[in-house]
């Protein structure tokens, strides 16, 4: 019987390729607050006559990236300890509405930007220091806080939309008291709950 050699069954042993998913670290309004989302949302779809994206529940971005799934457990505990007594619980206002043409995204002012600009920083380094972070990508960390109420609107449908919402006012608050780490496999499935961060 003839034996393969080590380097000849190197050959049909190739390393297994890492997976890694989509994540997004947001903040997620009270339910006032997404009360008030769904209605403008169901306003929109009125003013264009289609359904529209981003029909999932409220919430504001903090960072998007991507990281192998398998060393999940290390990212939850790198972040834990990162805004361990370094953020606490503050008052996010929010306050008329905004759009961004090129994107075709319609959604809600919140500030102050202090505060999540410092969360950015705070959370920095246990996003792009782990060892699981897939860096052929682009950790983007969003210093303009909005909760969108609708993404990828046609220029038509943006500028229906935007004719009625640049005029109305809107002023609301809550308390942002914990942050939630979100993952989604694919572009086509919606973002599942991973673990939150009590502030």
């Amino acid at each position: 019987m003839n034996s393969i050699s080590p380097s000849q069954s190197s050959l049909f042993s190739l390393p297994a390729l890492q997976q890694y998913d989509e994540y997004l670290l947001v903040m997620n309004p009270d339910e006032s607050v997404s009360n008030d989302v769904a209605y403008n949302r169901k306003k929109v779809i009125e003013i264009i006559g289609d359904k529209i994206k981003n029909n999932v529940p409220p919430y504001i971005s903090i960072a998007s990236f991507f990281y192998a799934i398998e060393t999940e457990g290390a990212l939850i505990r790198s972040i834990t300890q990162c805004l361990k007594g370094r953020i606490r619980s503050s008052f996010i206002w929010l306050e008329d509405f905004g759009c961004i043409e090129s994107k075709g995204d319609l959604f809600i002012l919140s500030k102050p930007k202090s505060f999540f600009n410092e969360i950015c920083k705070v959370v920095y380094p246990a996003l792009v220091h782990c060892q699981g972070l897939d860096k052929s990508k682009t950790v983007v960390f969003n210093k303009d806080p909005y909760i969108p109420i609708a993404k990828g609107l046609s220029a038509a449908q943006l500028a229906k939309a935007w004719s009625f919402f640049k005029q109305k006012k809107y002023e609301n608050k809550f308390i942002a008291d914990k942050l939630s780490l979100l993952k989604r496999g694919d572009l086509d499935s919606e973002f599942a709950l991973v673990t939150e961060f009590k502030l």
